[in-house]
């Protein structure tokens, strides 16, 4: 799945208009995006855990992961961080390739209402 990951990357950097520049810190990627906000994309093939943040600055403002620590999600264990510190379900399942796209329309979303 890590050729998953690298072609999910490559897609989401090269066609997502708010990317500005990407980083490879070895243990995740962060993707700088316009207006001060990052994208940090963790993702484990061999665990299959995976965690994706929007943050700008030191705050985060969205995630979406696959932590067992909200077992009463309908897709446990994979949920959704809101920014306003709600936890709700995801539809995000461990595949970078279907992830990355539904995190990229959530972020475009975010930010058009900012």
């Amino acid at each position: 799945m890590a050729a998953t990951l690298e072609g999910a990357l490559n897609h989401f950097i090269t066609t997502c208009p708010l990317v500005v520049s990407a980083h490879n810190l070895m243990t995740k990627w962060r993707i700088k995006l316009r207006g001060g906000y990052s994208l940090d994309i963790y993702f484990n093939a061999a665990s299959g855990k995976y965690s994706y943040t929007l943050s700008q600055g030191d705050s985060r403002i969205l995630g979406w992961d696959n932590a067992p620590h909200h077992p009463n999600q309908p897709n446990f264990p994979h949920h959704f961080h809101n920014a306003d510190g709600s936890i709700t379900p995801s539809t995000l399942d461990g595949d970078p390739e279907h992830d990355l796209e539904l995190v990229r329309a959530e972020i475009e979303r975010f930010l058009a209402e900012r």
